[in-house]
């Protein structure tokens, strides 16, 4: 497993956790990201805002991933997963994702995009 599958790693702990305070230690500083329905979320303080935000209500967040797949040179990550939570008194089960992640020469995530 390379440094893109890692950081993934990190990713998904934190959205499991439902705490986002790493964001920066992941995400470049000028990061793009984008997902369906909403405009595109640029920089590491606005994409951790953004994911707070999106957390907030929800509980007995689990994300399992389907299949990973990192690029050989470690730049590149597409990920199929699936987030389950609670919110508004119910529960909602194996909502199905798929993330692509581009990666600087520093490890952080430069872009990435997000499909539900």
């Amino acid at each position: 497993m390379g440094h893109a599958a890692e950081a993934w790693d990190r990713i998904s702990g934190m959205l499991t956790d439902g705490d986002v305070s790493d964001i920066p230690e992941v995400y470049a500083a000028d990061a793009l990201y984008l997902e369906p329905y909403n405009p595109p979320h640029r920089g590491n303080l606005l994409i951790q805002a953004y994911l707070k935000d999106w957390l907030a209500g929800k509980d007995e967040i689990a994300v399992d991933a389907e299949r990973v797949i990192e690029s050989d040179d470690g730049n590149s990550l597409a990920v199929e997963w699936t987030i389950s939570y609670t919110a508004a008194g119910r529960r909602w089960s194996d909502l199905p994702r798929a993330s692509f992640f581009g990666f600087g020469d520093d490890g952080r995530v430069e872009y990435h995009r997000d499909y539900t």
